[in-house]
Formats: C-alpha cells, structure tokens, sequence
C-alpha cells in the first residue's frame, strides 16, 4: 500500500511539471506569459468550457489529464499561428495540440513510465463523465490575455479505472 506521503509528494512534483510546462507553453507560442492560478483539489464535478481535450495517462501513474478552454481563448490562439477564420475542427485541432503538448512536456520531466494516449476532444457538455477512480483531481487555472482556462490533473498509483464521458 502506498503512505499517503508519498501520495502527496507525486501530486506536488507533478503539479509543479504540469504548472512549468503551461508557463514554456504561452512563453513559447504566444510569446506572451499566462498567469497561473493555485492548483485546489477539485470536490464534485469539474465545469468544462467550450472545447476539451483529455489525454489517458498509464505506466506508473494512471489517470487522465483535461485541458479545456472557452472559444475566445482558441480564437485568439489560432490567430497566432494565421489561421483568421476559427471553426469548431479548428479549435478542436488546437485544443487537442495544447492539451498534448502540456502532457507530452510533462512526460519528458516525470520520465519513461509516463505513459500518454492521444488526445480525445468535445465540445460543451458531455451527459456524463466519470472521473478516474482512485486518484485526485486538481485543477490548475490558467490566464491568458483575460481568458480563462484550466488543466485538470486526474492522476493516482495504479491501478486507477479509466476516465469514461458519454
């Protein structure tokens, strides 16, 4: 059985890899810093924006990873890569390409085990979403030129059940 010590120490290391890798992110792309929120564990269900990506985690953790994000943050996001007419397979397109990138960064930090599927994106609401069992989920708020986004961090010690949204 895991102590919940070392339970707490993996959500601190890999909040601070996924909070470095949204910070190299809007560095890097936008050239313009987001402003990172404090990471608070999520009670009850999490409320999705617009579009949203998740990536399933396996390997040494397991657990999945949402990144999700109002259509204006997409829009202005597209706009810097000269795309000036957003559609919905767009910002689905980028959605997925953010949510990638912040997951496959953080691999690089916590190493071979961690284990990342492709992305799966939707829009709004799903009817239901189950959320991985046994393990945490912390949601990181992120601020970028005024909008708002999060990335929600579902990861435990094997073995967790997947993620399912209907």
């Amino acid at each position: 059985m895991t102590d919940s010590r070392d339970s707490v120490a993996l959500h601190e290391t890999t909040l601070a890899v996924f909070v470095q890798a949204i910070i190299s992110y809007f560095d890097r792309i936008a050239g313009v810093p987001a402003e990172i929120g404090t990471p608070y564990l999520l009670e009850g269900d999490a409320e999705l924006l617009d579009v949203t990506a998740v990536i399933g985690v396996t390997g040494d953790v397991q657990g999945c990873v949402f990144f999700t994000a109002p259509v204006p943050l997409l829009d202005a996001l597209l706009r810097l890569i000269a795309e000036y007419t957003p559609t919905e397979e767009l910002r689905c397109d980028i959605c997925g390409e953010i949510a990638n990138t912040f997951t496959g960064n953080a691999r690089k930090q916590l190493g071979p085990g961690f284990l990342i599927s492709v992305p799966v994106v939707f829009t709004g609401q799903p009817d239901r979403l189950l959320w991985p069992k046994n393990t945490s989920r912390y949601v990181i708020p992120i601020v970028w030129q005024g909008k708002c986004s999060r990335l929600i961090v579902c990861i435990g010690n094997p073995p967790a059940t997947p993620g399912i949204f209907c």
